[in-house]
């Protein structure tokens, strides 16, 4: 008990979207999903940001809303009610398809959820098992020779270093090694802070400024990191099953990004079913063919 509140006084700071209490054994869904309106001024990712929300998942929650300019007064969805990833709860475990990065901490009985931008089509984030092995303030940033040449020709040429702090820094001021030679959990510099929820870095996980920063203070060298890839979630909470599906928000002929299969959802609703009652089957098509992230009741125990 002495050690559970000291943890919970080290995390007094995170604010409550962030740190969520995990659920007693059998239950696998956390969080809950709300509305806001639009404030003069504000962009949807602007609001995502407010809430600890990615650049797609906003998106998809929100299809049609402009994201630069939405009308002022009008609701937005925040999709904070997630599907906790496949066990084990410890540690670091990162979704690729998800976007986002839990860190469960079951001695003070809560997960910490962020969202993260991962590697694109070209430069994909490794999946896998590692740990965290150093930890890093104002980290320089060294563009290896691949991602000059990249730069040089979109007519984008980098400078072969930029120092520690610097406020063009794409690795923010904080970062975690990883026991993957080059990766790194960074933060980033506020110019590239819209693209958090998004596939674009050249591999390493991306966070909010803010976010980092929580996370460097409260996270120990050592922590193991789970890298995995599943747009497909299930889960119970209080007798309900509920689907998680990502699909990718935007499309780009230019390439293809992973979309999830129909026969990881049958093989996925066919071993969760067995402890159902009644499945909602075009509830279950529906969820797959929108594929926004957000939980969608499907059945009941």
């Amino acid at each position: 008990m002495l050690v559970a509140c000291a943890w919970l006084a080290t995390l007094s700071g995170v604010a409550s979207s962030e740190q969520l209490p995990l659920p007693p054994e059998g239950e696998d869904v956390v969080g809950a999903v709300g509305t806001t309106p639009v404030r003069r001024g504000q962009s949807l990712l602007d609001i995502a940001r407010t809430f600890d929300i990615g650049h797609d998942q906003i998106l998809a929650a929100n299809p049609g809303m402009n994201r630069w300019v939405p009308p002022v007064g009008d609701p937005v969805r925040i999709p904070a009610r997630y599907v906790l990833p496949p066990e084990p709860r410890t540690g670091v475990v990162l979704n690729l398809a998800e976007l986002r990065l839990y860190y469960f901490l079951p001695r003070a009985g809560v997960v910490l959820t962020y969202p993260v931008s991962v590697g694109n089509v070209d430069w994909r984030t490794p999946l896998g098992t590692t740990r965290i092995t150093g930890k890093v303030i104002d980290p320089a940033w060294v563009p290896t020779p691949n991602i000059r040449a990249e730069h040089i020709e979109a007519g984008d040429p980098l400078p072969p270093f930029i120092p520690g702090g610097a406020e063009d820094n794409p690795l923010g001021r904080h970062a975690l090694r990883l026991g993957l030679k080059s990766y790194l959990i960074h933060g980033t510099d506020e110019s590239r802070s819209y693209g958090i929820g998004m596939r674009v870095s050249h591999g390493c996980i991306r966070l909010y400024p803010e976010d980092i920063e929580e996370l460097y203070d409260i996270i120990p060298v050592g922590t193991s990191v789970r890298i995995i890839d599943k747009p497909i979630k299930a889960g119970w909470r209080d007798g309900i099953l509920f689907l998680e599906v990502h699909r990718p928000v935007e499309r780009d002929e230019r390439f293809v990004l992973p979309e999830p299969n129909p026969e990881e959802l049958v093989q996925l609703i066919n071993a969760m079913g067995q402890d159902a009652q009644f499945l909602d089957q075009q509830r279950i098509a529906e969820a797959f063919e929108r594929g926004d992230g957000i939980p969608v009741a499907i059945g009941s125990r």
